[in-house]
C-alpha cells in the first residue's frame, strides 16, 4: 500500500503458539518494510513474547550503486536500547570485475565484537592466457576474450574487462543455448575501436569459449590519397599497416578514407593487381585539423 509520497510499504502481523508440556508460548510478530525510491529499503520488526518482553529491529539497505550495496541494523529489547547496548550490525559488498569483497561487522557495547572479510572471484587459465574474474562455479560456462593485447576493454555491460595483456574472461554464460556476448563500445579507451564488437556461440557445459577481437589501438586520419601524378588509387582498395597487415580503411570516391588504429611511424601499404604504394601519414603530434593529403609513393 501507499503512504502519501511513500509507495509500496508492505506490512505483516503474525501470531504463533506453541504448546509444549501444557504451557502456551505466544509470540507476536510485527513487520514494516518501506522502499526508498528504487534501492534502498528502511526496515522495522518487532517481537513480543509470552512473558510481555519486547525486541525491536531497525535496518536500512541501500543498493543505489550498481556496484556497491550496503546495510546497517540495531536490535535489542527495550532496555538494551534504553542503556545504549543494542546489538549494531553492518555489511557491504562490492563488486568488480574480478570477484567481490565481502565487509561486515557486528558489536554491542561492553560485551563482544566481529569483523569479517572475504573475496570471491575465479581464475582461468588456457593456452590463450590467463585472467581474474568474478566467480564461475566448476560446472558454469565461461568465456575467454583476446582484444590483442589491448587492456580496459569493457565486455558484457563490464561484466568482465581485458586485462594488460588483453584477456577478459566473462564468467557463467549459459550452456546449451545460443548467446550473443558484447562488447561496451560506447565505453572504449581513448583511439581503440573495435570490428568484431558482438560474438554468438553456443557452449557445452563447463566449457570455455574463445574469440579473439579485431581491435585497433591507435589514432584517426582523415584524408585524400594522391598518387604520384595526382590520381588516386582505385576505389574500394584496402589501406593496411604494412607491419601487422590489419586494415586500416578503405579508399572512397577521389581517394578519400578514413583511417583507424593508427600508431606512430606506422608505415601504410596499398596494393591493387602489380601496383602497390606506401604511405607514411604523420604522427598524431603532427595532426592538424580537418583532411590530410597523404601521398602515397610507388614503388613499382
Amino acid at each position: 500500500f501507499d503512504i502519501g509520497p511513500l509507495k509500496n510499504v508492505s506490512t505483516s502481523l503474525t501470531f504463533s503458539r506453541i504448546n509444549w508440556e501444557e504451557d502456551n508460548q505466544d509470540q507476536l510478530y510485527l513487520n514494516i518494510s518501506i522502499p526508498w525510491g528504487t534501492s534502498r529499503t528502511l526496515s522495522y520488526g518487532m517481537q513480543r513474547n509470552q512473558d510481555n518482553e519486547i525486541s525491536h529491529t531497525a535496518s536500512w539497505y541501500d543498493s543505489s550503486d550498481r556496484n556497491n550495496s550496503w546495510s546497517v541494523s540495531a536490535s535489542g529489547d527495550n532496555d538494551e536500547f534504553k542503556d545504549m547496548k543494542a546489538s549494531l550490525r553492518a555489511s557491504y559488498q562490492h563488486n568488480t570485475e574480478n570477484g567481490r569483497l565481502y565487509l561486515s561487522g557486528t558489536s554491542q557495547r561492553d560485551s563482544y565484537y566481529s569483523l569479517n572479510a572475504s573475496w570471491n572471484g575465479s581464475f582461468t587459465a588456457t593456452r590463450h592466457g590467463a585472467a581474474f574474474h568474478d566467480y564461475s562455479g566448476s560446472a558454469d560456462s565461461r568465456f575467454m576474450i583476446d582484444a590483442d593485447g589491448t587492456e580496459d576493454i569493457p565486455l558484457n555491460n563490464k561484466r568482465a574487462v581485458t586485462n594488460r595483456y588483453g584477456i577478459g574472461v566473462i564468467p557463467s554464460v549459459s550452456s546449451y543455448i545460443t548467446t550473443s556476448l558484447s562488447v561496451d563500445t560506447r565505453n572504449l579507451p581513448e583511439n581503440v575501436d573495435i570490428e568484431n564488437s558482438v560474438i554468438t556461440t553456443t557452449l557445452t557445459e563447463g566449457a570455455i569459449g574463445y574469440a579473439k577481437l579485431d581491435t585497433r589501438k591507435g589514432y584517426q586520419i582523415i584524408g585524400v590519397i594522391r598518387l604520384a601524378d595526382g590520381s588516386h588509387p582505385p576505389l574500394g582498395i584496402s589501406v593496411k599497416d604494412e607491419t601487422s597487415h590489419k586494415e586500416l580503411g578503405l579508399v572512397a570516391d577521389g581517394g578519400f578514407v578514413y583511417l583507424n588504429g593508427i600508431q606512430d611511424d606506422n608505415k601504410l601499404a596499398l596494393r591493387w593487381g602489380d601496383k602497390s604504394c606506401f604511405i607514411q601519414p604523420p604522427n598524431s603530434s603532427n595532426l592538424t585539423t580537418g583532411t590530410a593529403i597523404l601521398p602515397c609513393i610507388s614503388q613499382n
